[in-house]
Order: C-alpha cells, then structure tokens, then sequence
C-alpha cells in the first residue's frame, strides 16, 4: 500500500513539473515613453522690448541738426587755431617775407617792356640767377614746410615767372592770347592772397 501511494506521489510531482516547463518564459516590460521636448515660445509670447523716450527730448532730425552744428562749430574753432598758429609763425619772418615778395613782383615788372620774343629771352636770361637766389632766401622763410601761410605760393609764382609766363608772353606775340590771360590771372590771385596777408602780419600784435 506505501509503495503504491509512493508511486502515485512521483507521477504527480513529474506532471507539475512538466506543466511548469511549458509555460512561457516571462518578459521585462516595454520602456517608459519619453516625454516630447516643449516647442518653443511663440514671437507673440516673447517679451518685447520697451520704448525709451530719449533723454534730451529731440527727435532724430532735432539730434542730426545738432550733430551737424557741433562738428560745423568745431571745424571753425579748429581753422581759427591754425590760422593763429600760421598768423604767429610768419610774424617773425615778416621782413623775409617782405624781401621775397618785392623780388617777385620786380622780376614779373620785367617783362611788362617786352615786346618781341627775343626781349622775352633777354629778360628770362638775365633774371635767371636772381630768380635762383630768391628760391634759396625763400627756403628760409620755412624749412621743414607746413608753418608758412604764403610761401607755397612765392615757390609758384617763381616758377611760373621763370617759365610759364615768359611761355605764354611769347605766344601771345604769335596770336595765343589764353596762356597768357591764365597765367596772368594765376599771378593776379596768388598776388592778392599775399598782399592780404602781409598787410594781416604788419596789422598783427606780437
């Protein structure tokens, strides 16, 4: 009898074991789903700037109006200090001025009396060394350049008188009167400018 429920016993517990068997094999559970990202803030939902009334008061044409007289302002203050400093500068060498000048307006006198080439020639001939010496006095005047108000224009009219003018005289005598009427009118300006100033250096306080 034991041996018969001893059997019955194993039967059972080898059909719970089969039946064990034959389930199916248990699976992890699937992830989480991720969170979709937050879609940005609309142009309407960004916070906008804030008007800033301007501090003077002034509109933009009120403002560029006063930019523009600020800098017209210090253009005239700036022109004023260098004609000071131009005005100082040729000051001291008013009686050098006064000699190269004389000389130039001597050496183009000279050739008011020609009136054929060939008196054009002896006049150019025999003013030529003068002409060189005055250039040489003239250089004095400013040496490093930048100080002088006038002697630019010393330095043109010299060369002009040695060459463009007794140029232009010769062909004038040929019927070219344009050289000429140039040259003198040259001349004539440069001559006004530093009569002007010579009279401004004489007139000057120390």
């Amino acid at each position: 009898m034991r041996g018969a429920n001893f059997v019955w016993a194993l039967v059972l517990l080898i059909g719970l074991g089969a039946a064990c068997s034959n389930e199916p094999a248990a699976t992890a559970p699937p992830p989480a789903p991720t969170a979709a990202p937050a879609p940005p803030p609309s142009p309407d939902a960004a916070a906008k700037p804030k008007m800033v009334a301007n501090p003077d008061g002034l509109s933009l044409a009120d403002r560029i109006a006063k930019r523009q007289a600020a800098e017209k302002k210090l253009a005239g203050e700036l022109a004023d200090a260098e004609h000071k400093r131009l005005l100082a500068y040729d000051k001291g060498k008013l009686p050098l001025h006064k000699e190269v000048f004389a000389a130039i307006k001597k050496y183009r006198a000279a050739y008011a009396k020609a009136k054929t080439k060939e008196d054009v020639e002896k006049v150019r001939v025999g003013q030529q060394k003068a002409l060189e010496a005055t250039g040489k006095k003239m250089a004095t005047i400013d040496p490093t350049g930048g100080n002088s108000n006038v002697v630019t224009d010393y330095d043109i009219m010299l060369n002009a008188i040695a060459n463009d003018y007794p140029d232009a005289l010769e062909l004038s005598f040929a019927g070219d009167k344009k050289p000429l009427e140039e040259q003198t009118a040259e001349l004539d300006k440069r001559t006004k400018k530093i009569e002007d100033w010579l009279a401004e250096l004489k007139a000057a306080k120390k």
